[in-house]
C-alpha cells in the first residue's frame, strides 16, 4: 500500500520505466524422439534407426599461463631476483633476506619505496597477481603497503593503479583501490578488512585485472570491485610508505576469463533548471506503454510476491522483468512492497540480475529492514504519508529513528507535514526528505519546492518541471548546512567548548568534534591519538585517565572538554552534534550510547567515522542514530563509475557520504541526489572553493571558518498576499535572516512568476503587469559572496492582486 489517498484523489495509474537488457534466450522446444527425421516425414518402424553422427568434441578451455612464480629461494642476501628493480626510495631499501623480499619504506610516510617486477610483464594488462605478505613495522597505524599494477615506463611508474593495505586494515579506508596520476591520488574504492595487519601473520593480496574491470581481495575476501580507465596494459610492482613490507611469494598468472559486469546505473533525465541540486522528481507512472514524463528521475510502482507490477489503483503493468528489460527506460525503479514474500522473491531477482540502482518503499520500517538485510545494495524509503507526522522535535526525532532502523535514508512525507522547519530539521539529522503534494496545482508545486525538500512524488510532474525551468542559475531552494569543524579553529583552539560556542555564535548549524576514551571510561574531545600537538602534554589519549586529561591545557590555556560538557552546553538548542568516532576502540560506541541516553540528546546527535566497523557497531547499539561515512574516496568525472563507488561505500552502512571535497565533481553530486544520497564534504579552508560548493547546493560543508557564511542570507520572508499597481515595476517588502541569525528589512524586485491571469513582461530583473488580474509569485534575493560567488534564495508563494 502506498499513497492511497493520493491515488484516489488523482485517480493515478502507474507504469515503471526501467533499464537493462535481458539475458534470457528463447530456445525451441525439443522434439519427441522418433517423431521427425531430417527432410520431414515419419520414419518407417521397420527401418533400423540410423546411427547419429557423433558430435564434435568441445576443445578444452586453455589453461592460463603462469607468467611469474617467485618465492625468493636461493637469492643472496641483499640482492634482488633477476629483472626486479628498485624504483623509488633510499638506495638499498628493497632486498631479499632469509627467503623473503623486504620493501623498507620507513624513510618517508608519503613518498613510497617501490620495486618494479620484470619488464616482460609490462606488455600485459590482463593478469592475476597473488602476493603473500605482511607489514613487519609501520611508523604509525595509517601507513600502508601496496600491490601496483598497470604501471608505466617512467621513473616513478606513474600513472598506475594499486591495491593498498594499511596497518589498521579495519579502518573504513583500511584497504583502497587507488590510481596515482600526475603526482596525486584518486581513491575510487575503500573498504575495511576484518582485522588489523599483524607482523607475525602472513596475508594474501589478490588483484584480478581483465579489460576495464578489476577485483581486489585480501585473504580471498572481495573488497573492491570496480571499473578501470587509462592504459589497458602495464607493468607490476610492490611498494611501502612509512612501513616495511615483507613478501614471501609473488605469482602472476594470465587472466583469460572476463570478470562479471557491474550492475547498471540509470542515466536519468534532468529537468531544465537553474536550481542547484534541484529536488529529484519521482513519477507515479501512468501506463506501461509510454516513457517517463519529462524530468522524471524515479518511477514508482507496486510490486507483489509474483514479481508483477501495478499502479496505485491496481492497474496491471506486467512483470518486473519485462519492465526492467525496456530499452527506453531512464527512470530509477522505486518499488512499493507490502510483505515478506515479495522481499524474498525480489531478493532472488536482484541477485540474478545484479540490480544495484533500485529503491524500495514501504510504510513498514521492519519490512524494509528485512529487505535491506537481504539486499544490502538496494536503497530504502519509508512512507509516512498515511501517518500523523507531528511538527515537534520529539515527534520528528522518532521519525528519524524509525527511518534509520529501517536501514533507509529517505522519508516520504505528506505535503501538510513538509514545512520548511520540519524539512530543515530532518535534513540536519541526515534524513533525505521526499514529499507528496496535496493536489496538482501550481500553488502546491510552489509551496513544496520552496520548502526545501529533496524530492517530489507526483502523478503529474508538469507543474514542477514548468516552475523549475523559470529559476535563474545558482538558485537555492534548500539551504546548505554549515558544519563547524572542531568548532572554529581559525579563531579558537580546536575541539574546545569555547570553540564550539563561538562556531554556534557565528551561525554553524552543527559542530563536529572527535572522541576518544580514557582508561577510566570517559569520552573526551580530541582529534589526534596523542595530546602532543594540541596541548602542553604528551602521550596517547587512551592511555590517560580523565584526571590526567583534565590537567592538560591547549595552546591558549583552555581545558580539554568531555563529550558530556558539549551535550550539556547545547541541550535544547537547534544545533546538531556531529560526533566523529575517531577511536577504533569498540567500547567508545558503548559509552556514546550511555552519554546520549543520560543527557537525552538523541534528537541532536549524529555519528560519523572513518571506521566502518564503528558505524556497524553504532547501527547495532544505536539503530535510531544517523551515521555518516568519512572517506577519502575520489569518484572521478565518470558519473556511472562514481555512483557505483558511492553506493558501494554507503549502502552497506546505510550512511551519508562524507568525502574529502576535492574528490567529488558537481555532476556526481547531481546524479547521487536521485538516489537519496546526501553529501557532507570536508574540510574547506579556501573561501573561493567554499563558495563554489555552497553555490552548487552541497548538503553540508565542514569548515574551519564558519564565519565565512555568517552574513549569507538563508531565509527570505514576504507577506502571503500583496496588492500591486499595473504598469509599474513590482517591488515587494521582505525580511532577510542570515546564517548567524541576524534579521533585517529590505525590498526586492526579483520575482519568479509561477502563474498569472494578469498580463506581464519581465526584463532587466524587473516585472511589470500591464493589466488587472492576479499572479502567484516567489520573491528572490541575490547575495554577492566575498570571493565573487553569487546565489539567490526565495520566499514562499505570494499571491498578488494587480489593480
Amino acid at each position: 500500500m502506498y499513497f492511497q489517498r493520493l491515488a484516489i484523489a488523482m485517480a493515478a495509474t502507474l507504469a515503471l520505466a526501467a533499464c537493462g537488457g535481458s539475458d534470457d534466450h528463447d530456445d525451441a522446444a525439443p522434439t519427441q524422439p522418433g517423431t521427425e527425421i531430417p527432410g520431414g516425414g515419419t520414419p518407417d518402424p521397420g527401418t533400423p534407426p540410423t546411427e547419429p553422427e557423433p558430435e564434435p568434441e568441445t576443445p578444452p578451455a586453455p589453461e592460463p599461463v603462469v607468467l611469474l612464480d617467485e618465492r625468493f629461494d636461493g637469492i643472496a642476501t641483499g640482492a634482488l631476483p633477476a629483472g626486479w628493480q628498485q624504483a623509488n626510495g633510499v638506495d638499498g631499501a628493497v632486498y631479499v633476506q632469509e627467503g623473503s623480499l623486504f620493501v623498507n619504506g620507513l624513510a618517508n610516510n608519503s613518498t613510497a619505496t617501490a620495486v618494479r617486477l620484470p619488464a616482460s610483464l609490462a606488455s600485459r594488462g590482463d593478469y592475476r597477481i597473488d602476493a603473500e605478505f605482511t607489514i613487519v613495522q609501520a611508523n604509525n597505524t595509517s601507513r600502508w603497503v601496496s600491490v601496483m599494477y598497470r604501471t608505466s615506463d617512467t621513473p616513478n611508474l606513474e600513472p598506475y593503479y594499486q591495491m593498498a593495505v594499511r596497518q589498521t586494515a579495519t579502518a573504513g579506508n583500511g584497504t583502497e583501490l587507488a590510481q596515482r596520476k600526475d603526482g596525486g591520488w584518486i581513491v575510487s574504492e575503500t573498504a575495511a578488512f576484518s582485522e588489523a595487519i599483524q607482523p607475525g601473520k602472513t596475508y594474501k593480496a589478490t588483484v584480478i585485472v581483465k579489460g576495464g574491470r578489476v577485483r581486489q581481495y585480501l585473504n580471498d575476501v572481495l573488497l573492491h570491485d570496480a571499473e578501470l580507465g587509462g592504459a589497458a596494459q602495464g607493468g607490476l610492482g610492490l611498494q611501502a610508505a612509512g612501513a616495511i613490507m615483507r613478501v614471501d611469494a609473488v605469482k602472476v598468472t594470465e587472466q583469460l576469463e572476463a570478470l562479471p559486469s557491474l550492475g547498471d546505473i540509470y542515466d536519468v533525465a534532468e529537468p531544465q533548471t537553474g536550481v542547484a541540486m534541484a529536488p529529484t522528481l519521482v513519477e507515479l507512472t501512468q501506463t506501461a506503454a509510454t516513457a517517463s514524463q519529462a524530468g522524471a528521475a524515479n518511477s514508482l510502482v507496486t510490486l507483489d510476491s509474483a514479481l508483477n507490477v501495478s499502479t496505485a489503483s491496481g492497474q496491471s503493468l506486467g512483470t518486473l522483468q519485462a519492465l526492467l528489460d525496456r530499452a527506453d527506460a531512464r527512470a530509477i525503479p522505486v518499488l512499493s512492497i507490502a510483505d515478506a514474500a515479495t522481499v524474498t522473491a525480489l531478493a532472488e531477482q536482484v541477485k540474478a540480475r545484479n540490480l544495484v540502482d533500485l529503491t524500495l518503499l514501504s510504510a513498514d520500517p521492519a519490512l524494509l529492514a528485512q529487505a535491506r538485510q537481504a539486499m544490502p545494495r538496494v536503497r530504502a524509503a519509508v512512507d509516512y504519508t498515511q501517518s500523523t507526522v507531528g511538527g515537534g522535535t520529539a515527534d520528528l526525532a522518532r521519525l528519524v529513528a524509525a527511518t534509520n532502523q529501517a536501514g533507509a535514508k529517505i522519508a516520504v512525507l505528506p505535503a501538510a507535514a513538509a514545512t520548511r522547519e520540519t524539512v530543515a530539521y530532518l535534513q540536519r539529522m541526515l534524513v533525505t526528505v521526499w514529499a507528496v503534494p496535496q493536489d496538482g496545482s501550481a500553488l502546491s508545486a510552489a509551496r513544496l519546492l520552496t520548502s526545501g525538500v529533496n524530492g517530489v512524488v507526483a502523478a503529474d510532474l508538469a507543474p514542477y518541471t514548468a516552475l523549475l525551468a523559470k529559476f535563474p542559475a545558482r538558485s537555492l531552494l534548500r539551504k546548505p548546512l554549515v558544519v563547524g569543524h572542531r568548532g572554529v579553529p581559525s579563531r579558537v583552539d580546536e575541539n574546545t567548548l569555547a570553540g564550539a560556542i563561538e562556531a554556534v555564535r557565528l551561525g554553524a548549524d552543527a559542530v563536529e568534534n572527535d572522541i576518544y576514551m580514557t582508561t577510566d571510561r570517559h569520552l573526551v574531545v580530541m582529534h589526534d591519538e596523542t595530546v602532543d600537538r594540541t596541548t602542553d602534554g604528551t602521550g596517547a589519549v587512551e592511555s590517560m585517565t580523565l584526571a590526567q586529561v583534565r590537567a592538560l591545557r591547549t595552546t591558549s590555556g583552555l581545558p580539554v572538554p568531555t563529550l558530556d560538557e558539549f551535550f550539556t552546553q547545547f541541550k535544547g538548542q537547534p544545533i546538531t552534534h556531529f560526533v566523529e568516532i575517531k577511536s577504533a576502540t569498540p567500547e567508545v560506541v558503548d559509552l556514546l550510547k550511555v552519554a546520549v541516553d543520560r543527557h537525552g540528546v538523541a534528537d541532536q546527535v549524529i555519528a560519523i567515522s572513518f571506521h566502518a566497523a564503528q558505524l556497524k557497531r553504532l547501527a547495532e547499539l544505536m539503530p535510531g542514530v544517523s551515521g555518516g561515512y568519512l572517506t577519502g574516496l575520489s569518484t572521478g568525472a565518470d558519473v556511472k563509475k562514481g555512483m557505483r563507488a558511492i553506493l558501494g561505500a554507503t549502502q552497506p552502512l546505510s550512511s551519508t557520504f562524507n568525502p574529502s571535497y576535492a574528490g567529488v565533481p558537481e555532476a556526481v553530486l547531481e546524479a547521487a541526489k536521485h538516489r537519496g544520497t546526501t553529501f557532507w564534504p570536508w574540510t574547506f579552508r579556501d573561501e573561493a572553493i567554499f563558495e563554489r560548493y555552497y553555490m552548487a547546493g552541497t548538503h553540508g560543508l565542514t569548515t574551519d571558518m564558519s564565519q565565512w557564511a555568517s552574513a549569507y542570507p538563508v531565509r527570505l520572508s514576504a507577506a502571503a498576499a500583496e496588492t500591486v499597481a499595473a504598469n509599474a515595476a513590482v517591488e515587494l517588502p521582505v525580511q532577510i535572516r542570515t546564517q548567524a541569525g541576524q534579521a533585517s528589512l529590505s525590498s526586492s524586485r526579483q520575482l519568479v512568476v509561477v502563474e498569472a491571469t494578469a498580463p506581464y513582461a519581465q526584463s532587466n530583473g524587473e516585472t511589470v503587469f500591464s493589466g488587472p488580474g492576479t499572479a502567484l509569485v516567489l520573491v528572490g534575493h541575490t547575495h554577492a559572496m566575498a570571493k565573487g560567488g553569487r546565489f539567490t534564495i526565495y520566499s514562499e508563494p505570494v499571491q498578488l492582486t494587480v489593480r
